[in-house]
């Protein structure tokens, strides 16, 4: 994210629980935590705050999927994937998670893109 922040803005997208409690529960361990399916906005926003108290080395901000699943259904998601939008278009669409989803991909994609970021600055 700091590398490219001068040219692209970065964001997670919160969509739904792909493991919750009262579903496809997968278990948990100590320091993980299950959540129930969230069926009010209220909860979802109560989810990204416990992750981000989890995790506050995150920086990049959160958005949050409406409860109709919006962007899930519009971008085919779930469980998680990286997009790079310009001028209202995917110039980017990486493999669906969590066996194709590879970050690396995205930076590479980047450095491409925006060659003036991988130099160091003067």
């Amino acid at each position: 994210m700091d590398q490219f922040k001068q040219y692209v803005d970065c964001y997670i997208v919160y969509l739904k629980e792909i493991h919750p409690a009262d579903e496809w529960y997968i278990g948990g361990d100590e320091v993980s935590t299950c959540f129930k399916q969230p069926t009010s906005m209220q909860q979802r926003v109560k989810i990204v705050e416990a992750l981000q108290e989890y995790a506050p080395f995150v920086k990049v901000p959160f958005l949050v999927d409406l409860m109709d699943n919006n962007f899930n259904v519009g971008f085919d998601a779930v469980p998680e994937r990286l997009y790079v939008i310009e001028n209202n278009k995917f110039s980017y669409i990486g493999g669906p998670g969590p066996f194709h989803f590879i970050p690396e991909e995205l930076v590479n994609y980047l450095d491409q893109r925006f060659p003036s970021a991988s130099t160091p600055s003067q």
